[in-house]
Parts: C-alpha cells; sequence; structure tokens
C-alpha cells in the first residue's frame, strides 16, 4: 500500500499539469463568443450575417470616417435610410458641443431613433456611435455596435410595444472625447426622459462582447441580462480596472448624467484597435453575435420592469466555465466568513499543527513572490535584449512560453524552499488561509473584484473538508479539485489580460499566476528539482532568445508608426517625425523602429522640433522641406459688449480635419464661447501643451469657427500659436509613406500634416 502510495505522489506533478491543462481550455472555450445566426434565421432571431450585411453596406468604402468629413456624412445618411428601412421614425441632433476632459469641440450630428412604448417615458437607450478615428474604417470600433443596434431594434419592433419606450441613439464624434454623446446628454431635451442606457463599444475586431462595466446600482441591470441567456460574460472585476484607466467610453457621460446602464465591449485582435486593420474583412462575426444577443437579452428583459429603482448593488462573473454566478455586494464579506469557517473546520479536522500552518502562510507569500518576480525579470531582460517588449506581437508564441517558463521557475523555486519545511499537506492548507486573507483584503478595498477569491475559496474550503474523511493515500489526489474553481479566476483570466492590456503590462498578468502558483506549489513536491528547473530553464532562454531576436511583427499585427510632419511657418522650417510608441506621443522613449523605416530618421539624437514646446524633445526625426500648403487664418472681429472678450474667426485653408488654438498661460483665458456652448478652460500642465491654453476644433474641413475668446482681464497683442492639422501628408513624404507597409500600420490619430504659426490676440 506505501509503495502504491509513493507512486501516485510521484506522478502527481504530471496529474497537476495535465489536470491544468484540461481546465483551462475548458474555461477558454466556454469565453469564445457564440457561432452567428445565418441570414435565413426567423426575423424574431437576432442574426449576426443579416448585421453583417448592413456593415458592409454602410463601411463599403472602408475607409476612415472621422466626425466632419465627407465620408462621415454619407455613412449617416445610409443610417438614416437603414432607420427608414425598418420604418423607425428618427431626428437628427446637429449641434456644437465640447468633450469635458479637455476644450475639445466639434459640430457633431447624432441619430436618434424611437420605438414607442406602452407609455411615453423612461426611455431604454441603445447607444453606439457611428465615427471612426482617421486611420481606420471602425468595423469593430464602433460599426460592430451599430449594426447589432439596427439588427436587435428589428427584432425588438416586431416585439413591441413594450412597456417602456426603446431609443436608438447613434453618436457622432465618441473618437474625438465622447462629443456627441455630451452634445445630447447636456443639451439635448430628451435626455432627460433616458431612464436606463445599453452601450455597445468595442475594442480590436474579435473577442467575446462582455459588460465591461455597470452604473453603481446594478440589481435590475445584472439580473436582466442573466435572464434566460445562455452567453452572458463578464466580470464586475472590470469595474475596479475601469476606474483605473485612462480609457473612456459614451458610457461615462450618461453615468455623469446619473442614468444607471451597462457598458458591453469586447477586446480580441487588440493590435488592431485605432488602425487600418480594423476593417469589415478582420471583423469576426461571432462577436456581433454576441453584441446582439446581450442587447436582446437585457433589453427583453428591462422593458418588462418598473425602473423606479435599479436594486442593489451586486457583483458577477459570467466566467466560470460558461456559468453566470451574481450576489448582492453586501453578501460577499458574509461568504467570505462563512467559507473561511468551514476552511478553519477543516483544518481542526485535520490536525495540522498551527506553527505548520503558519509556515505553510508564509511560504505561499514567498512562492507569490518568486512566480511574480521571475516572470518580471524575464520579461524585463527582454525589453534589455531587445530594446522592446511588444503589447501584441504577431508570432506570440515566443512571448507565450516566456511567460509559462519564466513563471514557472519562480514556482520551482517557491516549491523548492516551501518543501524543506513542510509536507504537501500542511502546504495546502497554508496556501488556502493565504487566499482567505487576501480575499478579505480584496472584499474591503476592492469589493467588485471579491467574487473571483471568494467562489475558489468557498468551493475550496469544502473540498478541504471532505478531504479529511479520505483515506490518507487518496486525499492529495482529491485536493486537486480544489484548483477546478481557483483556475478560471487566476490563470483563466491570462488570455484576457493578454488580449486587454497586451505584454507591455505584463505586471497586470503576473499576479493572477502568482495566485495559481501558491495554489499548486504543493503537488510539485515530489518532482525532482535538478532536472526540471534544467529543462524549464533551457524552455524559458530559448524563449528569451527567441524574443529578442525574431523579428515578431506581421501584416496582421504590425508596429505601430505614425508619420508626422511638422512645418514652422514663422521660420519656414520643416520636420517629420516618426511616432513609433503605441501611445502616439513623442515620448523620450518611444518604442525602437525597425527598418526600413529607421533608415529615414535620426534614432540617436532628440530635438526640439516644435516652437511651441522648445523643451520637449523628439526622437525619430529628420529636416524636410515646405509643403507650400496655404497656412491657416485667424481674424480679430472685435471685442464684444464685454470688454474682457474678443471675437475671432478661424478657418483651414487646406481642408485640414483640426485646428489648435494656443494661448500662454499669461493670458488668463478662462473660457470660450462656440455655438450656444461657455467651455470653462485651465492650462495644461504636462506634455508639449504645458503651460498653454488649447482649444481643440475638430472635423474642421472647409468650415469657418467663429468663437469668443472670453479673458480674466484682456491684454492687447496677447501671442499664442494657431495649428492647422491634416491627416494628409505633403506629397514629398510619399517615398517614407510607401515604406511605411507591410508590418507597419499608423494609430489612433495617425498621420498627420501640422502646420504651425504665430498669432496675436
Amino acid at each position: 500500500m506505501y509503495s502504491d502510495f509513493m507512486k501516485i505522489n510521484k506522478a502527481l506533478p504530471i496529474y497537476t499539469i495535465i489536470f491544468t491543462i484540461f481546465l483551462f481550455f475548458l474555461q477558454h472555450i466556454s469565453q469564445l463568443p457564440p457561432q452567428a445566426k445565418n441570414i435565413d434565421s426567423p426575423p424574431e432571431v437576432f442574426s449576426a450575417e443579416r448585421a453583417y450585411e448592413t456593415l458592409k453596406f454602410l463601411l463599403k468604402e472602408n475607409k476612415p470616417h472621422p466626425v466632419g468629413s465627407d465620408l462621415n456624412k454619407v455613412i449617416k445618411d445610409r443610417l438614416i435610410d437603414e432607420l427608414e428601412k425598418l420604418d423607425i421614425r428618427y431626428e437628427v441632433q446637429k449641434t456644437w458641443a465640447c468633450a469635458s476632459r479637455y476644450a475639445g469641440c466639434a459640430e457633431v450630428e447624432n441619430l436618434i431613433g424611437i420605438i414607442p412604448g406602452k407609455t411615453k417615458a423612461p426611455y431604454l437607450a441603445l447607444m453606439a456611435h457611428y465615427d471612426s478615428v482617421p486611420m481606420a474604417s471602425g468595423a469593430g470600433d464602433d460599426g460592430a455596435g451599430v449594426v447589432a443596434i439596427l439588427e436587435a431594434a428589428r427584432v425588438l419592433q416586431l416585439e413591441a410595444p413594450y412597456d417602456h419606450p426603446i431609443m436608438l441613439l447613434l453618436t457622432d464624434a465618441e473618437e474625438s472625447g465622447l462629443i456627441g454623446a455630451e452634445a445630447f446628454f447636456n443639451q439635448h431635451p430628451m435626455a432627460k426622459e433616458v431612464g436606463a442606457v445599453l452601450n455597445i463599444e468595442g475594442s480590436g475586431t474579435a473577442g467575446g462582447s462582455m459588460v465591461f462595466r455597470t452604473s453603481e446600482k446594478n440589481e435590475l441591470l445584472v439580473r436582466s441580462l442573466s435572464h434566460e441567456h445562455d452567453h452572458a460574460y463578464g466580470f464586475s472585476l472590470a469595474n475596479e480596472i475601469f476606474k483605473r484607466m485612462p480609457n473612456d467610453t459614451d458610457f461615462s457621460v450618461a453615468m455623469r448624467a446619473n442614468i444607471p446602464g451597462m457598458d458591453f465591449a469586447f477586446v480580441g485582435e487588440r493590435n488592431h484597435y485605432h488602425t487600418p486593420n480594423d476593417n469589415v474583412e478582420n471583423l469576426d462575426i461571432r462577436t456581433i453575435q454576441h453584441h446582439g444577443e446581450n442587447i436582446l437579452s437585457a433589453s427583453r428583459d428591462l422593458l418588462s420592469k418598473d425602473w423606479n429603482t435599479m436594486g442593489d448593488k451586486y457583483v458577477y462573473l459570467g466566467g466560470t466555465y460558461g456559468f453566470w454566478s451574481q450576489w448582492k455586494a453586501s453578501n460577499s464579506l458574509i461568504a467570505l466568513i462563512l467559507s473561511t469557517l468551514v476552511l478553519i473546520g477543516a483544518f481542526v479536522r485535520s490536525k495540522i499543527k498551527l506553527k505548520r500552518l503558519t509556515q505553510g502562510f508564509i511560504l505561499s507569500s514567498i512562492t507569490l513572490v518568486t512566480t511574480i518576480f521571475s516572470g518580471f525579470l524575464c520579461f524585463y531582460l527582454l525589453s534589455v535584449f531587445s530594446g522592446n517588449v511588444i503589447s501584441w506581437p504577431g508570432i506570440d508564441w515566443p512571448y507565450r512560453i516566456l511567460l509559462i517558463g519564466s513563471t514557472s521557475l519562480g514556482l520551482l523555486v517557491g516549491c523548492s524552499i516551501s518543501r524543506k519545511f513542510l509536507q504537501e499537506l500542511e502546504m495546502i492548507y497554508g496556501a488556502w488561509f493565504f487566499w482567505a486573507l487576501l480575499t478579505l483584503v480584496v472584499t474591503l478595498f476592492l469589493p467588485d473584484a471579491a467574487n473571483i477569491f471568494i467562489l475558489p475559496l468557498v468551493f475550496g474550503s469544502l473540498i478541504l473538508l471532505i478531504s479529511n474523511f479520505l483515506k490518507e493515500q487518496y486525499r492529495l489526489s482529491f485536493l486537486l479539485l480544489t484548483l477546478v474553481i481557483a483556475l478560471p479566476s487566476t490563470l483563466g483570466l491570462i488570455f484576457s489580460l493578454e488580449q486587454s492590456q497586451g505584454y507591455k503590462l505584463v505586471l497586470a498578468v503576473l499576479p493572477f499566476v502568482g495566485l495559481y502558483a501558491i495554489l499548486i506549489s504543493p503537488f510539485f513536491f515530489s518532482v525532482n528539482m535538478k532536472t526540471t528547473f534544467s529543462v524549464v530553464g533551457l524552455i524559458t532562454v530559448m524563449a528569451l532568445t527567441t524574443g529578442s531576436t525574431l523579428n515578431l511583427y506581421t501584416e496582421m499585427r504590425p508596429q505601430h508608426v505614425n508619420i508626422h510632419f511638422y512645418e514652422n511657418l514663422d521660420t519656414n522650417k520643416s520636420f517629420v517625425h516618426l511616432s513609433g510608441n503605441y501611445k502616439n506621443v513623442a515620448a523620450s522613449d518611444p518604442e525602437p523602429l525597425i527598418e526600413p523605416l529607421a533608415s529615414y530618421v535620426d534614432i540617436e539624437n532628440t530635438k526640439a522640433i516644435a516652437s511651441y514646446a522648445p523643451e520637449y524633445k523628439f526622437r525619430y526625426w529628420a529636416e524636410s522641406i515646405s509643403s507650400e500648403w496655404k497656412e491657416p487664418s485667424i481674424a480679430i472681429k472685435a471685442r464684444t459688449k464685454n470688454i474682457d472678450s474678443m471675437a475671432v474667426t478661424l478657418k483651414s485653408n487646406r481642408n485640414a480635419s483640426r485646428i489648435i488654438l494656443l494661448l500662454p498661460e499669461a493670458s488668463k483665458l478662462k473660457s470660450f464661447n462656440i455655438g450656444s456652448q461657455t467651455i470653462n478652460v485651465s492650462p495644461s500642465t504636462s506634455g508639449p501643451f504645458k503651460g498653454y491654453y488649447s482649444i481643440y476644433l475638430n472635423g474642421v474641413y472647409d468650415k469657418q469657427i467663429d468663437l469668443i475668446l472670453n479673458f480674466e482681464n484682456y491684454k492687447k497683442e496677447t501671442k499664442g500659436y494657431l495649428m492647422d492639422i491634416s491627416t494628409r501628408l505633403p506629397g514629398h513624404l510619399d517615398e517614407i509613406y510607401q515604406a511605411r507597409s507591410g508590418i507597419f500600420s499608423p494609430v489612433h490619430r495617425g498621420d498627420q500634416a501640422i502646420l504651425i504659426k504665430t498669432v496675436t490676440i
């Protein structure tokens, strides 16, 4: 019997690896979006194929359509045609509006469609934006959301009237700072009649449509989604992540207006986000299907409910092998206490000494640290050897193997230390008590993330309690079951984090790997450490070497490089700058350029090339020649009735998409008026515009823009800068433009030709 036990014990690491791989793929498969329904599906069924045909019609040019552009207007007219086909009455809200985070304005054209209900209000608003960034046709961001709403509206129109009316809110200029949403929720009278919002977004071209965030009181909303919906997917953990990220969606504007709702988004193939690869051909049609099923499930339930209260705050988890769980947030602490009591009962029954439990607790923290540190160290070495860590490499297997190998080394280090002091069972109990403490900390300080710790604790403590009634030779094998619910909350999140955060933010991934490491480390006590270290170490070194030397960019996942042309109209000096970092800023240490683009610029020295920012140094620059374009014009009309206000008119004379007016902090600009809006301003405190008030005018093209500038105390001859910005580059840059093809791609605002001149107001 003892001999059989030893054989099982030595085979336990193999069983653990096989079991982990099985659970990981089971979890991964459960998170895939549903299969698309075909175009011949019954009318009452959401069909992604029908929606996709609409998308191909809307985006048949497959080109960018930012706010104010001619193609933006064409697509708006096509959307109107679609609403008329559906016999949905609509109106167009055309107005000037501005962002809330910065002084960025645009003249927007929002589309508002209405499906009547049994009552006149409040409305359920289904919201998505139809504009794109200047570099993408926007199939994923946010064409998929727009056509999902249209197809869902077709189904809901058949079933109407519901108790509540439905509003289709298709906003403009989201990509310029949520400006269309600001226009609706701050200016339109119907905004006060909206009772709930479902916002549909995209950040890539594939992946499951997940509940990205909800309003604070969300019980009714969460229940509506999970009601008869087989593919409900999302983590309330995302609420905590989103609070700490600079990203934003139109839903933020609705939340500031105190309107409850849910924000849906997908993040697969995020290398395509805001690039030409965000096109109709690359879009995964299953993502549209998932969007649609989310919309219909939530809408059908909400439209028949009383909205006087949205209930309590709920936490939710829709990623545990496809099963959805939800409960009142205040119950998290109760679940934590009860499961901890079960864990204590299991510990008492096990007759393990308290001293050994304490050692297991401490050694668990050591294993967590060694796993995270080992992973971080290897990716740091990767950045040193290659000069770069790619967020979403086109050839991703070296990175994935490096992640597995480096963290496995950390696990083995922790395991080697732990087994010198403890037996497997003692370490298992120590790991779960460590988990219980982490759960307490998360429950108190990150309550929306508590459920990903509580569910494994509840299940794990019960398994530990039951194991005490089994024969010793079966106990360790049985305790592998503790990993069943723990894996979706740890390793099960890795793929989603890899897609959304990328490898530049590998530190967001490593803690979850470390948490799984502390739970499985006891099952590796019997492994031959010397041999295992050698094998895992060799694999890790090979992955590190490959990742450091191999060109990991592909046409499907290219390097993001923008071409910026700066022309100082005062000095007649011009420069070209290649923005080689993902965030599209002139950082002091951007992402290294590869050939052939590197040969076009100075990659060693930095230079101040923007006249308004003499201390802001750019990398990857070269001298250029004049574009011969007409300079932008500014006309000072006159003082207004208020002697501290000045009326001015701005115009681009080359059909540029943006104009930026910079005034120094010393001018004491208080606000400006545009259209019917008065916008307060404050000087920038960082970046190239530091010390300036900046007014961004988006979607300008051939418009003449009238502003009233309001000063605290107007002084004559205030000097500033006027910048005229177009995504069309001058012809003499054709060679570098052609070189930027294949494994290179523009991103976000993309290529920019910037004319700069000094102005006096």
